[in-house]
């Protein structure tokens, strides 16, 4: 999620590249965000949303506990479903 300049990227975009995850079709998983600051934001959307599925997750456990149910069902339950 790099941002800066756009001749800065175009200098990294080669080695930002190469070490970058892959994506199912063989694309890195890295792009141009804009100016000075984009990246950063990016990232902490990103986190922003990481962070709710996390607390999902736990009210969800503490939910169940809460009501006699057992929180390791409710996950079975749910990464069947493909949510977790």
């Amino acid at each position: 999620m790099p941002g800066g300049t756009r001749e800065a990227w175009e200098a990294l975009a080669p080695i930002l590249r190469a070490i970058a995850a892959r994506a199912e079709d063989g694309e890195p998983c890295v792009e141009y965000m804009g100016p000075g600051g984009a990246g950063h934001y990016v990232k902490m959307v990103h986190n922003a949303i990481e962070y709710g599925d996390m607390q999902l997750i736990a009210e969800s456990y503490d939910i169940s506990r809460a009501a006699s149910v057992c929180p390791r069902s409710n996950f079975t339950m749910s990464s069947r479903s493909g949510i977790g």
